[in-house]
């Protein structure tokens, strides 16, 4: 099957997907317009521009993108466009008439973009309403897409992206970390979100820090990931005089991130707003049990008291409280570990998830050529 794969495309998620579409013997046809770098994929077709450079008239710029994919298209000649990131590639997608279409929200285009303005909002609508099938990675985005633009819930596919089981397991390799960074006989914490977006809670958790450390003084901390509030993260750190307890492992590929994850104790998430987290995922297949916030989408992974612990967003308190409490007790920790490991294995599995969504490709091309 040909399908061209239209996103921002900045994201290892895209390297997920379009990987799994070329081993899966599809040919893939890699469009962004979106600035700034891009992943590669071996055996992906790519078609890179920069929407804001492109045009003249920066009035009509959705327009005319549209118009330059449309006739993109019509010379690839899909069987299936796959859109993601709604207010800009997904609508560049629904503006260019193509058929059929299957839209994908990333999560927060779908949770928090359209609550910005009323043009966002209105743009969510359309490109929802003009996709021929949605998928998404949780109830809580299902929800939200179907009061945005009114969709038929049958128009919509619960997929959970899933995780590299292959790759994020238990395993030994945390052993390395551990000696590398000298906390052997530490207890670790682990944060592996990136530093772009004051959405995913780092300020709280780093609020945090001094209460756990004062109970705890052994516990450590390795923040997994990078981007723009880095520096600012760093200056608060420095700031309440626990640098020595921190360590900054920056951007890592898979393999690195899953030693990362087994050289810890803990997983951490303090995300005020969330979709299905693969960060998640990867914790919970590394055995880990977790400490996330109260964030919906959460909430269909994590029950509290069971395989984890649920704290309210922006609460810096309550999540030390917890955090202390479970760094203190060891065959907690491991219990919540073990079925943390055993609802990865049955509901995150990414060979299996992706079976869904080759799935509803297949279906619209079906569909498609059913009716010309």
């Amino acid at each position: 099957m040909k399908i061209a794969y239209l996103s921002r495309g900045h994201s290892v998620y895209d390297r997920r997907f379009m990987g799994k579409m070329v081993e899966r013997g599809h040919k893939v046809y890699f469009i962004s317009y979106f600035p700034g770098e891009k992943v590669k994929v071996e055996g992906v077709e790519n078609y890179f521009y920069d929407y804001t450079s492109m045009h003249r008239i920066n009035r009509f710029i959705s327009y005319q993108t549209a118009l330059h994919l449309r006739k993109l298209l019509k010379n690839i000649c899909p069987d299936v466009l796959h859109t993601g990131w709604i207010p800009d590639m997904g609508f560049f997608g629904a503006l260019s008439g193509f058929h059929p279409t299957l839209s994908m929200p990333w999560g927060s285009d779908i949770l928090i973009k359209p609550d910005l303005s009323r043009f966002l909002r209105r743009i969510t609508g359309f490109t929802l309403r003009r996709a021929d099938m949605i998928t998404c990675d949780c109830q809580l985005v299902k929800n939200r897409i179907i009061e945005l633009a009114g969709c038929s819930p049958d128009r919509i596919v619960i997929f959970p992206w899933g995780i590299d089981l292959q790759t994020f397991r238990p395993s030994d390799l945390g052993h390395g970390v551990r000696e590398k960074l000298g906390w052997k006989e530490n207890k670790i914490l682990i944060m592996t979100r990136s530093m772009d977006k004051p959405l995913y809670g780092h300020t709280t958790f780093i609020q945090a820090l001094p209460t756990i450390i004062h109970a705890e003084p052994e516990t450590r901390v390795i923040f997994v990931g990078s981007g723009i509030l880095e520096s600012e993260f760093l200056k608060t750190i420095i700031e309440l005089g626990i640098k020595e307890y921190v360590y900054f492992a920056g951007s890592v590929d898979e393999v690195t991130m899953a030693e990362y994850l087994n050289a810890a104790d803990l997983y951490v998430s303090a995300a005020v707003s969330d979709g299905t987290s693969c960060s998640l995922l990867e914790a919970m297949a590394c055995r880990l049990p977790v400490v996330v916030t109260d964030a919906p989408a959460n909430l269909e992974w994590v029950e509290d008291g069971l395989n984890g612990y649920i704290v309210p967003r922006k609460d810096s308190t309550v999540l030390a409280d917890r955090l202390i409490k479970l760094l203190n007790n060891e065959n907690l920790q491991q219990e919540m570990g073990r079925r943390n490991l055993q609802i990865a294995k049955e509901r995150a599995d990414w060979d299996k998830n992706f079976d869904i969504l080759e799935g509803i490709y297949r279906d619209l091309d079906n569909k498609s050529k059913s009716r010309n």
